[in-house]
């Protein structure tokens, strides 16, 4: 039951809030990749430009919207 109810949230979410969650989980496994193991630079740094592309999506779409 909590697979549906958890299915039913993300289908209520705006695309913004959707890239919004996307973008955290993305910072978060560079946060990690960066304190756990530091030596994944090329790993670390295809999070950093995800993350950096999903945040000019949202402002993209932010701006688009008036917000």
């Amino acid at each position: 039951m909590a697979e549906g109810g958890q299915q039913q949230q993300q289908q209520q979410q705006s695309p913004v809030q959707s890239l919004t969650n996307a973008l955290a989980q993305i910072r978060r496994v560079q946060h990690m990749l960066e304190l756990n193991y530091p030596q994944q630079s090329d790993a670390i740094n295809m999070q950093r430009r995800a993350g950096d592309l999903v945040w000019q999506v949202i402002q993209s779409t932010q701006q688009q919207q008036g917000q």
